[in-house]
C-alpha cells in the first residue's frame, strides 16, 4: 500500500480529522504568518506548506503540483500529549476552513 494523497487541502484535513481522529492541526505556511485571515488569503504564496499536529510533528505536506498533498509521518496517530501550538503556525478551525475556501483556489 502507498502513501495515501489527496488533491486537496480540505480533503487532507479532512482525512486527517474523519479517518485518523486528529482534533487539533496547524498549517505552517512558510510566509512567517500566523494570522488564518492573512494565511488563508496569501494561500497562493504558501511555500513548502506543511500540516502539523500541536507536538509540530508533520502529518502531510504539499508535494510537486500546488494542490497535491501526501501523508507523512505518523500521521495514523492522533496526538495525545499537550504541548506548545507550533511556532508561526496557524490552527486549522472552521473559521480557517471557511477563509480557505472563500479566499484561496482549488479547494
Amino acid at each position: 500500500m502507498g502513501t495515501p494523497t489527496f488533491s486537496s487541502f480540505n480533503d487532507v484535513v479532512r482525512e486527517l480529522e474523519d479517518v485518523y481522529g486528529h482534533q487539533e492541526l496547524w498549517l505552517y505556511s512558510g510566509l512567517n504568518e500566523d494570522s488564518p485571515i492573512e494565511t488563508a488569503r496569501r494561500r497562493q504564496k504558501w511555500r513548502s506548506p506543511k500540516i502539523l499536529k500541536r507536538n509540530g510533528r508533520m502529518v502531510a505536506e504539499q508535494s510537486g503540483q500546488p494542490d497535491f498533498w501526501v501523508l507523512t509521518g505518523d500521521y495514523h496517530l492522533p496526538q495525545s500529549e499537550h504541548s506548545a501550538p507550533p511556532w508561526k503556525a496557524c490552527l486549522i478551525n472552521k473559521v480557517f476552513k471557511v477563509y480557505c475556501s472563500l479566499l484561496g483556489k482549488n479547494t
